[in-house]
C-alpha cells in the first residue's frame, strides 16, 4: 500500500518523497502540508497520513517542525516536473538554511543517480 503513496505522482517522485519524509520523522520533525492552495496536515509524525497528503495538486510545500512546533525550513515540491530517472528533480526549491541543507545532502546521496 505505502509504495503506491503518494497517489497522484510518478514513480521518481514517489522515491524523493518517501526519502525526504522519512529523513524528516527520522530527525524527530513534525510535517505540514501546504498543497498550494490550502493548509491540508498540521503537525503530524504519521508517514502514512502525511503520504497520503501529499499529491493532491501539482505541488506541495512541506514544512518540518521541531517538538515546539518552530517552523524548520519548507521543500516546495512540483510533481512530474521532468523528474525520469532523477528523483531529486521532485524539489524544486527549499529555504538555505543549516537544517534543509543537511536534510537535502543526506537525499542527495541516498538518491545519487550512477
Amino acid at each position: 500500500m505505502m509504495k503506491n503513496l503518494p497517489e497522484y505522482c510518478n514513480a521518481d517522485d514517489r522515491r524523493f518523497v518517501h526519502a525526504l519524509i522519512s529523513e524528516l520523522l527520522s530527525a524527530d520533525c513534525t510535517v505540514s502540508i501546504n498543497d498550494g492552495e490550502e493548509d491540508c496536515l498540521e503537525r503530524s509524525s504519521d508517514l502514512v497520513q502525511i503520504l497520503n497528503a501529499l499529491s493532491s495538486t501539482g505541488e506541495d510545500v512541506v514544512t518540518p517542525l521541531d517538538a515546539e512546533g518552530n517552523e524548520l525550513g519548507w521543500f516546495y515540491l512540483i510533481y512530474d516536473n521532468g523528474s525520469e530517472n532523477e528523483p531529486m528533480v521532485c524539489c524544486s526549491d527549499y529555504l538555505a538554511n543549516e537544517f534543509c541543507e543537511s536534510v537535502w545532502q543526506k537525499l542527495d546521496a541516498q538518491l545519487e543517480v550512477v
